[in-house]
């Protein structure tokens, strides 16, 4: 492992302030942000890639609690 590996949290929190003012929607950009990080530590072995497999069961499963669907119309 790298000793890149222990920075990447501060330098990903950099990348997306950088990233923020050039005028991308701050959904896509923490979206980028997020998947060009987890490329990079794939590459120095702190990142397993099948691990984001597991994100669209998690989706699905927030998307069908209603309790959650319903929090918008009371704001």
């Amino acid at each position: 492992m790298s000793a890149l590996v222990p920075a990447l949290g501060l330098i990903m929190f950099g990348a997306v302030f950088l990233l923020l003012p050039l005028g991308f929607p701050v959904g896509f950009t923490l979206m980028g942000v997020a998947l060009l990080f987890s490329a990079i530590g794939h590459f120095l072995g702190a990142f397993d890639l099948p691990l984001l497999t597991a994100l669209p069961q998690r989706l699905i499963g927030l998307m069908e609690n209603d309790l959650l669907q319903a929090i918008p119309l009371f704001v």
